[in-house]
Parts: C-alpha cells; sequence; structure tokens
C-alpha cells in the first residue's frame, strides 16, 4: 500500500513537472523575443500565449482525463508567472541605480 501510495506521488510530481515546464519556457522565450513592444502589448500577448499554452492540453484529451482542468489551469499560471518574472527583472535592468554614485566624495 505504502508503495503504490509513492508511486502515485512521484506519477504525481512527474505531472506537474510536464504541465510547468513547457509554461515556463514559452513565457521566458516571450519575454527575451518582445523587447520592442509596449508594455501593455507584451501583457496581452503574454496572456493569450498563455491560454493558447493551455489549449494545447486539450489534445491530450482523454488520456489525461480527469486532471485536463488542472493540467491546463497549471500551465497557464506557469507562463503568467514566468512572463511576469522576467518582465520584472528586465524592467529593473533598464531602471538606473536607487542611489547614484556621488561625483566628488568629500572624505
Amino acid at each position: 500500500m505504502i508503495i503504490f501510495l509513492f508511486v502515485l506521488l512521484f506519477l504525481l510530481c512527474l505531472g506537474l513537472i510536464a504541465a510547468v515546464v513547457p509554461g515556463l519556457l514559452i513565457g521566458y522565450a516571450f519575454v527575451a523575443v518582445s523587447g520592442k513592444l509596449s508594455l501593455r502589448a507584451r501583457v496581452s500577448l503574454l496572456v493569450a500565449l498563455g491560454v493558447g499554452g493551455a489549449a494545447l492540453w486539450l489534445g491530450l484529451g482523454e488520456l489525461v482525463g480527469v486532471l485536463l482542468p488542472l493540467a491546463m489551469l497549471v500551465s497557464f499560471f506557469a507562463t503568467l508567472a514566468s512572463g511576469a518574472a522576467f518582465l520584472g527583472l528586465e524592467a529593473r535592468k533598464r531602471r538606473g541605480p536607487r542611489y547614484p554614485a556621488l561625483a566628488w566624495q568629500s572624505w
């Protein structure tokens, strides 16, 4: 019984990884490619890509079965979270330093 529980937990972890990794890659690739667009366009296209990535799970249909809505939801939120994180990192790089160095220090 305990072996069955471990196998089930292992398979659920593999399924979670299979649902998250494509979303993470899509989010990162989109932010890396869409540098010239405005922030509004980037966010709206990121949401559209998240929906598209989640819709790809519909092709599995009966293979995933009951877990299909969960896999779609996890993939969608992984894409959004990855894209938002990389957009934030990129915005932080573009900003100037918070405390600029003094041109002349008196000490």
